[in-house]
């Protein structure tokens, strides 16, 4: 099945508060779908398997990590803000 055969499907996104298609869920994050892509999308078709038929274990396994907390990546961007200016 192609990659993109279900871009014009459309679904509620509870993270954004709205209606957004498959092709901005499967290409949100450096041309890796969404994390939430199987529990979003399960309803309207196999969202599971068409992860396993386009991405790699490796790629899934990114893609369902979740984010690191808010507090974290604030600590982190200072860390790397001071090692970038001494």
């Amino acid at each position: 099945m192609d990659i993109a055969a279900h871009d014009q499907r459309e679904t509620y996104c509870r993270k954004l508060g709205h209606h957004v298609s498959f092709k901005y869920c499967r290409s949100i994050d450096a041309a890796l779908p969404c994390r939430s892509v199987p529990d979003c999308w399960y309803t309207q078709f196999d969202a599971a398997a068409w992860l396993t038929e386009h991405f790699s274990p490796e790629q899934i396994a990114k893609i369902l990590t979740p984010p690191q907390p808010k507090i974290a990546s604030i600590l982190d961007l200072i860390a790397r803000a001071r090692d970038q200016n001494p």
